[in-house]
């Protein structure tokens, strides 16, 4: 793994020196720094939204533009825009429907397929280093305890 630019480090370490910090400033900062060392390990240095992207077209692969900017919780005209750079990338293709010319239809190429693989392998490794020292046990607490904080969010959602 390249070293991560100090920038990136700054907040995650002032966080670690807080009295009054709460568990949700750790969460947004593990996720947000976890973020930023795939993006910097990446060779196209995709961003989030791309990785989410890249994992929705490998499982629904075909999928139309729509489809596909709700399935990743992202506007319409920001997945258009992803999608050129990633078509001019050539990790995605795009083939758009003979009877209705508004509607494409996106597939991930095997450059694409490739680059996710990346992706995976960079996620697995970090998460690798980000649990090293980490018993089972306190990694199971820790799943059930992430698995209750995401439950209460979404029942709080639903009220």
């Amino acid at each position: 793994m390249r070293p991560l630019p100090e920038e990136y480090k700054q907040r995650p370490r002032e966080l670690l020196d807080r009295e009054n910090a709460e568990p949700s400033m750790f969460i947004n900062d593990i996720a947000k720094l976890f973020g930023k060392m795939i993006s910097h390990e990446s060779e196209e240095g995709l961003s989030h939204g791309y990785r989410r992207m890249f994992g929705i077209l490998c499982f629904r692969d075909g999928i139309t533009q729509i489809e596909l900017a709700k399935a990743a919780n992202l506007s319409a005209p920001t997945v258009s825009n992803a999608l050129n750079k990633m078509e001019t990338l050539g990790l995605v293709r795009r083939e758009f429907d003979k009877t209705d010319k508004r509607k494409a239809y996106v597939y991930i190429t095997e450059k694409g397929r490739a680059q996710d693989e990346y992706i995976r392998s960079q996620c697995r490794e970090i998460e690798q280093v980000m649990m090293r020292g980490v018993t089972e046990e306190e990694r199971a607490a820790l799943i059930s305890i992430l698995k209750k904080m995401l439950r209460n969010m979404l029942e709080e959602g639903d009220a």
